[in-house]
């Protein structure tokens, strides 16, 4: 019965562990909306990543130094929008935000 507990715990220690160090090395990204976009800051392990494409509705930007972005949405209507993001060392992430309409 000891055994079986203290496997049980090792097995779940050893899946936490894989999950958090992946999480680590992901890619955050913070999606500020504006009216016609939104700047998209890339960041890895807290850090800023510069070089990161970015996409949205199939256009690409690239990530300055500061790991920043600006990204424009098409049309003129409010949407809901997918902004993806991937490294050069294939690391990705993406997220859905709302941009406001780009009109008065």
């Amino acid at each position: 019965m000891k055994k079986s507990i203290a496997g049980i715990i090792l097995t779940v220690a050893t899946f936490s562990g894989a999950a958090l160090a992946d999480f680590r090395h992901g890619l955050d990204l913070d999606v500020s909306p504006q009216k016609g976009g939104a700047w998209v800051v890339v960041e890895k392990a807290g850090q800023p990543q510069a070089g990161v494409q970015v996409s949205l509705h199939g256009e690409s930007y690239t990530t300055a130094e500061n790991g920043r972005v600006f990204v424009y949405s098409k049309g003129e209507s409010a949407q809901s929008v997918t902004i993806n993001a991937v490294d050069e060392e294939g690391n990705s992430a993406s997220v859905k935000r709302f941009i406001p309409a780009s009109r008065s």
